[in-house]
């Protein structure tokens, strides 16, 4: 049900680009570096230690502030996520104002405030400045953390991470964090629906006891405004905010890895590979390789004029897209190489990144690509410079990490003087082909053995898709054992053949919501080939599916759709809208294939492939212990490519002897429905009216 909406809203949206016709041209000669005028700033620091850059801006009657608190990395461990959950409960009310009253007021004088776990950002009128730094400050100084907010966003981020969990882009980058800096590292940990449920009221005001201090904060406040009378302003606001002790907090340096290290999250589902080369980088904010650095990537893989682009792209036809990058950080940068590939392909990939990550290190880069890098990073500096906030972020940046105090007025300079030597200098120093990580998430059965000759052991390291390192040998299927072995298993653990059978008519109501509208699910099933879908959005019909026998019948009012359906579409929806579709595999053609095993929520899985006679394919996930269902996962094909649809079965409760899911949370792209069974009823002697069409 959910994959047809979808679809239509797919197409609804669908929308096609023609790009210009370009023709080629010779570039002039660049000319000799421009000097650079960042503008002027005043800068002071309030008695609580609160460091303060005003730059004055008076095109327009806004002014804007950004608070930065800079602090060390934090270990959250079996609580990882408090620290975001902090940030946000900054925004939840103060002592003085409930968080209605403060949204209220803010929306009055039109103003934007928000804040995160390192500080705030706020902008308003000038006329309204007062008034936005009374509230700002009330935020600041005055919370009031609550249970019942905390309660909403703990379901909000367990909301995301319900979305995020099936995404392969995800689940590569969380990935790559914990083999690159591993999980007693800040950068490496990974938060879960467990450690969200550990978080307390306790921790959010620790959080804010310790590290909401203006001894370590940076604020920027820029536009309308004079620096006196912002000093003024934001002494008498800020006499109250204490200054307070935070401690350093230093962490060993993870160490890259001694040889090329294959590592593969097996999703049986995916129909392509999300892959990523990898390695840490020893790069600090404005170190002198910094932006010849910079423009090594821009020329390897920083747009669609890069190397890898090129190559994996326009050449190859890999993939939609290839790119790289080179992160600075205080602690340890890494360096990055991505794309998404067909499954078929995904070996000769690896092959061309190695490729072009050798040949950077190996081979000095031409003069036009060098100039044409350096034009780019030039003109994105230059266009930098238009916003006003960037003067005092450079400022502040000069202050945090202690730069020359002329870095950026330099900056050009530093670029017009990189040369190739330089380039090849540094893609040999960061770039490390012999001594990272090949993460590919994706089918394993399909890449495993095309990937294993590029790890220098031969021994592919395995995780699930929450983290947890996987020991493929026991997670091997049994002997023998096959889909339809598993398939009966199913059926047994949800009550039998038997009990099934006895079912002759079942309607199922589920509640679910959408961006905050209610919705409605009403399933009714008589036999196995009377079907009724209906899904109500604030009690207003917005989709019915109605079936019986060998005709079909679609309605979206709010679509406009009032449709018979095909042939084909019959049996695509006859198979979806049966509740116990899997006893009638064999009478509909449906073919089911044992792929192997994988970690779903924590719990071993069987995988099976479901195809259609059509085709379609799709992958159902059985309990290892248990047999139940656990997850279905569609891979549905788009406007803008392949979309994976991911439903997760859970809370099984007995009715007349069978068990079904009370909760089904179906994710597709970034939209998450979790619908809670209200009721289910069965042998109500249901009408054949209600499947008329």
């Amino acid at each position: 049900m959910i994959k047809k909406l979808y679809s239509t809203v797919i197409l609804a949206l669908a929308f096609v680009y023609v790009a210009p016709a370009q023709t080629k041209q010779t570039p002039p000669p660049p000319g000799p570096a421009p000097k650079i005028e960042l503008g002027e700033y005043e800068h002071f620091t309030l008695k609580n230690g609160l460091k303060v850059y005003v730059v004055e801006n008076h095109k327009m009657p806004v002014v804007s502030m950004s608070l930065v608190l800079d602090r060390d990395p934090i270990l959250e461990g079996d609580k990882a996520g408090y620290v975001q959950a902090a940030g946000q409960m900054m925004r939840t009310g103060t002592k003085n104002r409930t968080k209605d009253q403060f949204d209220e007021q803010v929306d009055f004088i039109g103003a934007n405030l928000g804040f995160s776990s390192t500080g705030f950002t706020a902008s308003s009128l000038k006329k309204h400045l007062p008034t936005l730094l009374d509230l700002t400050t009330d935020a600041l100084m005055n919370p009031k953390f609550t249970q019942e907010e905390l309660d909403k966003i703990k379901k909000q981020m367990k909301a995301n991470l319900a979305q995020s969990k099936d995404n392969p882009d995800a689940i590569a980058s969380r990935t790559r964090n914990l083999v690159l800096y591993g999980e007693s590292h800040p950068y490496g940990e990974i938060m879960t629906e467990e450690t969200v449920d550990n978080i307390t009221l306790q921790d959010i005001q620790n959080y804010y006891n310790t590290y909401y201090k203006p001894n370590i904060g940076y604020l920027a406040v820029v536009g309308d405004v004079k620096p006196k009378e912002v000093k003024k302003l934001l002494k008498k606001s800020f006499a109250k905010w204490e200054k307070g002790e935070v401690k350093d907090v230093n962490y060993d340096l993870p160490k890259k890895p001694e040889q090329t290290q294959v590592v593969i999250v097996d999703r049986p589902s995916s129909v392509q590979s999300s892959l990523i080369l990898t390695n840490p980088a020893e790069l600090k904010p404005g170190a002198e390789d910094a932006v010849a650095a910079s423009l090594m990537n821009n020329i390897l893989g920083g747009g669609m004029d890069s190397r890898l682009f090129k190559n994996l792209r326009e050449t190859h036809g890999y993939t939609y897209g290839a790119y790289s990058s080179i992160n600075n950080d205080e602690i340890l940068g890494r360096f990055n190489a991505s794309a998404n590939v067909r499954n078929a392909v995904t070996d000769s990939a690896v092959v061309e990144f190695m490729k072009e990550l050798n040949k950077m290190r190996n081979e000095r880069v031409t003069d036009a690509e060098l100039r044409d890098a350096k034009a780019y990073v030039m003109g994105s500096f230059g266009r930098g410079l238009e916003n006003p906030a960037t003067v005092a972020v450079y400022a502040i940046n000069t202050a945090r990490y202690g730069l020359p105090e002329d870095y950026y007025a330099n900056y050009l300079k530093k670029v017009e003087a990189v040369t190739a030597e330089d380039v090849q200098r540094v893609a040999q120093k960061y770039i490390q082909p012999d001594n990272m990580y090949i993460l590919a998430v994706g089918n394993a059965g399909e890449v495993a053995d095309k990937l294993q000759k590029f790890d220098k052991d031969g021994k592919i390291d395995y995780y699930s898709t929450t983290g947890e390192k996987v020991d493929r040998a026991a997670m091997g299927v049994p002997a023998g054992l096959t889909a339809d072995q598993v398939i009966l298993d199913y059926i047994k653990a949800i009550g039998g053949k038997a009990n099934i059978e006895k079912l002759k008519d079942i309607t199922v109501t589920s509640n679910a919501s959408i961006q905050g509208m209610p919705l409605t699910f009403i399933q009714q099933q008589k036999g196995n080939d009377k079907f009724a879908i209906q899904v109500l959005m604030n009690n207003n019909p917005m989709q019915r599916v109605i079936i019986n026998g060998d005709k079909g019948k679609m309605e979206a009012p709010m679509q406009g759709v009032n449709k018979e359906m095909t042939a084909e579409e019959l049996k695509t929806q006859k198979l979806e809208a049966n509740l116990f579709s899997a006893l009638q595999y064999d009478k509909l053609g449906i073919k089911t294939e044992l792929k192997g095993m994988e970690k779903v929520d924590g719990k071993d899985a069987y995988a099976v492939e479901v195809t259609s006679p059509n085709g379609q394919k799709s992958t159902h996930y059985f309990a290892k212990d248990s047999g139940l269902r656990l997850k279905e996962v569609n891979n549905l094909q788009g406007p803008q490519g392949v979309v994976t649809q991911t439903k997760n079965y859970s809370n099984y409760k007995e009715v007349n002897g069978v068990k079904f899911p009370y909760v089904v949370e179906t994710t597709v792209g970034p939209q998450v429905i979790k619908a809670e069974v209200q009721k289910v009823e069965v042998n109500k002697g249901l009408s054949d009216d209600t499947f008329k069409l």
